[in-house]
């Protein structure tokens, strides 16, 4: 399968529950293909912030990079809104925000409220 076809598994995998399952596909994925897109990363990483395994996701996000997949607006807004709304966890919102201003990167103004909260 291509890309998009694992990621698009991987996603009903997700929304199901069954990370364990998404991630041996990612695992697939990754020795089948040289590059990786960051939609396949992002079903991942909202499948753990949806099941709350914050840890999990941010994991994700560091692999994303370590990858050379450029992590975009969308999977720092997603981690940003689970970790203040969810995890409560301020420290990581604010760090996961400097990184991605650092890249020319901006959030949505009512996920840059979340953290001034």
């Amino acid at each position: 399968p291509d890309v998009y076809s694992y990621s698009v598994i991987m996603s009903g995998y997700a929304k199901g529950g069954s990370m364990q399952e998404a991630c041996k596909l990612l695992l697939e994925a990754k020795k089948s293909h040289q590059k990786l897109c960051p939609v396949t990363f992002h079903t991942l990483i909202r499948g753990y912030c949806k099941l709350g395994e914050f840890d999990e996701a941010l994991k994700l996000l560091t692999e994303m990079k370590d990858y050379g997949v450029e992590a975009n607006v969308d999977e720092y807004n997603k981690l940003i809104q689970t970790l203040c709304l969810r995890a409560l966890d301020w420290k990581t919102s604010e760090k996961l925000l400097e990184e991605m201003q650092g890249k020319g990167l901006y959030l949505p103004g009512i996920t840059r409220g979340l953290i001034r909260a």
